[in-house]
């Protein structure tokens, strides 16, 4: 192979090849079928086997552990997907216009909490001699906050969808580029109608939580995420301790933990907000004619 430091010509040459598309910068590997269906399939029934042995051995001794344990491997779960579908460990927060997204985000983080806490329970009902051990009673307020945070990543896109057929006035793609650093030409390519988008899934950061989703604010902070985001965190927090306090009560009548009233308030509040926020109009339409 000739030196390019050696070589002009091809040193040259070499600084003349035009750079790679990030979409092909990040390809993934071409791999069999056989491959692509055996090492996931085994990677997965690998994290369900640990689970089961987890809160087989440890869920009637150490529930604690056992629950901690769990959610552990649940979002190693969730991280393995993000890597082998989207080719990124936070995969399952991208949405399709390469960005990560709050409401994925609030799910993800609910179902860590609540699912492990509901197989740990299980599993020390069954293991405790309870009748029926998967008749575990759910709180309505716990099938509210569900409904809730399903409802925001549901209604996100129907609400969104009205922009992405409309166009973003040249003076706020203007201003966008100047205020993030990036070409407006780039940008208005990219972008889906007035909604900014990244061009490749490698640009998604956990930022993009925070920022607008159209062209004429995607610059700054959007206070409704940053208050969703705030009680969002808060209450995981408060039911984690809720559950740490009473997973190691009596295994026959164990339940998952009640939300307060208030908590569901704040939390149907601040999705109140965040919906709210992306009904507003951010960007400016091109003048007619």
């Amino acid at each position: 192979m000739p030196d390019p430091i050696s070589n002009p010509a091809s040193g040259a040459a070499a600084a003349a090849a035009p750079a790679l598309a990030p979409a092909e910068k990040h390809k993934r590997p071409e791999l069999s079928n056989a491959a692509r269906t055996m090492w996931p399939t085994f990677v997965m029934a690998a994290i369900v086997a640990g689970i089961i042995a987890v809160n087989w051995y440890l869920s009637l001794t150490h529930p604690v552990r056992a629950w901690v344990l769990t959610m552990f491997l649940l979002a190693a779960l969730f991280l393995f997907l993000g890597t082998v579908i989207s080719r990124r460990p936070l995969g399952i927060l991208v949405g399709s216009r390469n960005l990560m997204s709050l409401s994925r985000f609030q799910i993800v983080a609910w179902s860590l909490v609540i699912l492990s806490a509901f197989l740990t329970i299980a599993f020390r009902r069954a293991l405790g001699g309870a009748d029926k051990p998967l008749d575990i009673a759910m709180d309505p307020y716990l099938w509210a906050l569900m409904g809730i945070s399903t409802a925001s990543l549901v209604g996100t896109p129907l609400i969104l969808q009205n922009k992405a057929s409309q166009k973003a006035d040249d003076s706020q793609v203007k201003a966008a580029g100047e205020a993030l650093g990036e070409d407006a030409n780039a940008i208005k390519q990219n972008s889906d109608g007035k909604l900014y988008a990244n061009p490749d899934i490698w640009d998604a950061r956990v930022t993009d939580m925070f920022e607008g989703d159209e062209v004429g604010n995607t610059a700054y902070i959007d206070i409704a995420k940053v208050q969703m985001f705030m009680f969002t965190m808060i209450s995981i927090v408060v039911y984690c301790f809720v559950i740490y306090s009473s997973i190691g009560g009596n295994a026959k009548t164990l339940a998952l933990p009640a939300l307060s009233q208030g908590m569901i308030a704040l939390l149907g509040i601040s999705h109140a907000g965040y919906l709210g926020s992306k009904t507003a109009d951010h960007t400016p339409t091109p003048p007619k004619g």
